[in-house]
């Protein structure tokens, strides 16, 4: 019972802030609540350039080995089940076989937005952008099959 008064009282809280804030002025620019103290932030100093897929492939790997043991499980079969989806859609690019292009880019799409979950609900946003940007290096574009 103690809890749902503790919630109670923190949405009313907020709510009152909400309220008197939009009543001093509408027109400001203002942050409604980020509660980032339990997400991981940025291990890489800001700005960092990645330069290749191997340097994004280890940025992925440190970042995902900060994650408690239960969520890097789930997030690293979803990375290698997303990685061993490539070889088919190079194979499907050679071949110029639109459907199985579009079949295996659904599947590495169907494992990349569920990572994303997983990094959104345990990142700060520069580290998932970080993240986003390493994603975007190792994998398959359809101007780099060979």
């Amino acid at each position: 019972m103690r809890s749902s008064h503790t919630h109670f009282a923190f949405s009313l809280i907020l709510s009152l802030g909400l309220a008197l804030s939009f009543a001093d002025g509408a027109e400001e620019d203002f942050e409604l609540l980020t509660l980032d103290s339990h997400l991981i932030g940025l291990i890489e100093p800001p700005g960092v350039e990645l330069d290749g897929a191997q340097q994004a492939s280890n940025l992925i790997r440190i970042y995902h080995s900060q994650l408690t043991a239960a969520v890097r499980v789930e997030v690293e079969a979803l990375h290698e089940g997303m990685l061993k989806l490539i070889p088919s859609f190079e194979v499907a690019y050679t071949a110029a076989d639109s459907a199985e292009i579009a079949h295996v880019m659904s599947e590495i799409d169907l494992r990349l937005a569920a990572i994303q979950e997983i990094h959104a609900l345990r990142y700060t946003i520069e580290a998932v952008d970080l993240l986003t940007s390493a994603y975007q290096l190792i994998l398959p574009t359809f101007g780099d099959a060979q």
